[in-house]
């Protein structure tokens, strides 16, 4: 009975914490995307590491996963009408 008691309170401690790292993981995102945003797209992901003091590859998935692409070039055709 108390083992069953355990087992539940450490799942719902280990859900619970699941769901805090999540956020705080899409927060980091959002300060990432918009720090490429503000430079145009004109910093590389290890430019953009430095700046948010993370590493490399977390701003790689995180530009990745929201589909940061660059600017289109100058002179390229407008797909907007």
């Amino acid at each position: 009975m108390i083992a069953r008691t355990v087992g539940i309170a450490v799942i719902a401690g280990a859900l619970a914490c699941g769901a805090t790292a999540s956020r705080a993981e899409s927060k980091g995102c959002a300060e990432i995307v918009a720090a490429s945003e503000e430079s145009g797209g004109k910093l590389s992901a290890d430019e953009l590491a430095k700046k948010m003091n993370t590493d490399v590859q977390t701003v790689r998935n995180c530009l990745d996963a929201k589909g940061a692409a660059p600017k289109p070039a100058e002179g390229a055709p407008s797909q907007m009408k």
